[in-house]
């Protein structure tokens, strides 16, 4: 049995408590009469979110972050309503394809895009094994599945390099998948001029040897392309390292902040290395993501009490006494007024700020901050074919792709059979593909894709992978093999005047950092759950992971206000190579004496 079954207890077996009336007088007396707003109109009904004094929490979002802080604080017994406008799991979710299901199969399985799972995430792993699933050791985890490869596609007559992402040992040598990384490495590799191989090794040095006080107060504020200096160098050293290879599609390497792309690449290595990592270095769900994992957990959290509230589109917070005293949503019904002991916004940085009225920004002048955060457009395509295109056992990253894509053939690493679950029997395969860019032109119509209609799009992406794919003679996606796709709905507008995103992605752009909250704000009650939330423990860039990081530092802060004697909930830290630690004490020294990393020295002219 879990925690939350045995009565929410701790792992020490002390019984989770709640705010007393001391403490939250205490709370009301330290704020009285900071700011207050004006309250709802009589006729408006009021929703309370729980029933004991004290216990109530009201989440506001139902994505990674918002789903992770109800579950923390519904095993700890918290009486958690969860209020959500679209659907469970956020941008985590799966999209079923309307009315393409028949004959007693599912609909079609659309995404935001593909679902990668890596092995440096700590947080997010701990989450999906304590979601059981039946006939799962480990529940959710237990439907990963290793992704053991990552192909570099190239359109330019030279080989695809596919690189392995696993350990050779343990598992069956593919001979001609050897092959193939061998022939791309020569003739992908050796088109870089190496003196700029050498520059781009030192760079990475100079981040992976800085210490924190640089990386924050020095590469923060730089941008990658700017610390690359990519200007001037040759295109095959901007395809490679100046963005080509976007396989975290988040970070847009001409506004990231070479900290963050830093810390990515770092990340990655190691997770390579199998250092510090949690398990494989790559790994996606063995069937569709809400089917795998999102369903499972709401199931579980309902056993723990957690209750959903869907279609509730939150538009307003209330401040008095200091406190939030009510959430406003509009629903279909009409709109409500929620109430609650405690607050956890876990909406997305646009929705959130559109929250901070001017009494909450004076409340808390750091979320004014948020407003200068930036988002960007990261969504997913979806190819069904007519037959399994397995272009290579995983991802491949399309350098010279005008949209900065990346496709993975999932139906290869799912459990059931594809044809007897899904669609009209005739769609044998999910092609998955992330549209990184959509602001450059593309190769087939010359238009950015936020300029291209739907059909635009569909047809742009699939020319720009046979570009890339069937440059060498090889035919992979045969026009014939097409049975449909599917575009992710959020955007909207494409082709027209005014396109539309309603599920942008969080930019990490170069000194995002400064204007980024912490999981408390100084409102008591109130707590921040996304992927914009500063995390600490291992990676800060927009990802499942960052926001279930997010969920659970704002349900320890929750804790911590309410005073409770509940077991908090743990944060895994991120791996630190020992090799490196003297280098980076040494250069914490140089940045308090304003000297410049000990390897940025000005590079020879080649």
């Amino acid at each position: 049995m879990t925690d939350g079954q045995h009565g929410h207890r701790d792992p020490a077996g002390r019984a989770a408590q709640g705010p007393g009336r001391r403490q939250v007088l205490r709370y009301g007396a330290a704020t009285a009469g900071a700011l207050g707003v004006a309250t709802l109109p009589d006729a408006v009904p009021a929703v309370a979110a729980g029933r004991r004094q004290g216990w109530s929490v009201a989440v506001l979002g139902a994505g990674v972050g918002g789903l992770t802080a109800a579950h923390e604080l519904a095993e700890r017994g918290y009486q958690v309503t969860v209020y959500e406008r679209k659907a469970l799991g956020g941008k985590a979710r799966s999209i079923p394809v309307p009315g393409t299901g028949t004959g007693g199969r599912r609909d079609l399985p659309g995404e935001h895009g593909h679902r990668g799972v890596f092995g440096f995430y700590h947080n997010l792993p701990d989450t999906l094994r304590r979601i059981p699933y039946p006939g799962n050791v480990h529940g959710v985890h237990d439907n990963l599945t290793s992704v053991p490869w990552i192909a570099f596609a190239r359109d330019d007559g030279r080989a695809d390099l596919p690189i392995p992402t696993t350990p050779f040992e343990g598992r069956t040598l593919d001979v001609d998948a050897l092959r193939r990384m061998l022939v791309g490495a020569v003739q992908q590799l050796f088109h870089l001029p190496l003196h700029e191989a050498a520059f781009f090794a030192r760079q990475l040095a100079i981040l992976m040897t800085s210490s924190r006080e640089r990386a924050f107060g020095q590469w923060e504020h730089v941008k990658w392309l700017d610390f690359l200096a990519v200007e001037g160098k040759s295109t095959e050293y901007e395809k490679l390292f100046g963005g080509g290879a976007q396989v975290i599609q988040a970070l847009k390497p001409e506004d990231a902040s070479s900290r963050t792309c830093g810390q990515g690449v770092e990340a990655i290595l190691f997770s390579l290395l199998q250092r510090g990592t949690d398990g494989p270095s790559n790994r996606i769900f063995n069937g569709p993501t809400s089917e795998a994992w999102i369903d499972p957990w709401a199931r579980h959290l309902r056993s723990l009490g957690v209750r959903f509230a869907m279609d509730h589109t939150v538009d307003a917070l209330e401040l008095s006494g200091g406190r939030i005293t009510a959430a406003r949503a509009a629903t279909p019904a009409g709109p409500v007024r929620i109430e609650a002991d405690w607050f956890v916004a876990a909406v997305p940085a646009e929705r959130a700020r559109a929250l901070w009225s001017a009494p909450i920004r004076a409340a808390d002048r750091r979320l004014a901050g948020m407003d200068r955060l930036r988002t960007t457009w990261s969504h997913g395509i979806q190819y069904f074919l007519r037959r399994p295109v397995p272009v290579v056992q995983g991802h491949v990253a399309y350098i010279d792709s005008p949209w900065s894509l990346v496709s993975v053939s999932q139906s290869q690493f799912w459990r059931s059979d594809f044809p007897r679950t899904w669609g009209d029997g005739q769609a044998r395969d999910s092609f998955s593909v992330v549209v990184s860019d959509w602001d450059a032109p593309g190769a087939l119509y010359g238009k950015p894709a936020k300029r291209c209609t739907r059909q635009e799009i569909a047809a742009e992406v699939w020319a720009q992978m046979k570009a890339a794919l069937e440059d060498t003679g090889r035919t992979y996606l045969p026009d014939d093999v097409l049975h449909s796709w599917f575009l992710d709905p959020a955007v909207s507008g494409t082709g027209g005047p005014e396109p539309a995103n309603d599920e942008p992605y969080l930019l990490n752009d170069a000194g995002s950092w400064e204007h980024r909250p912490d999981a408390a704000t100084a409102i008591p009650n109130l707590f921040l759950a996304a992927d914009y939330v500063r995390t600490y423990s291992n990676v800060d860039f927009t990802s499942m992971e960052t926001a279930n990081e997010a969920g659970r530092r704002a349900a320890n802060a929750l804790l911590d206000a309410a005073g409770s004697d509940a077991g908090r909930v743990r944060l895994f830290a991120g791996y630190r190579p020992p090799e490196f630690e003297a280098a980076k004490l040494l250069d914490a020294t140089r940045y308090r004496l304003g000297l410049p990393h000990i390897l940025d020295t000005p590079w020879p002219l080649p």
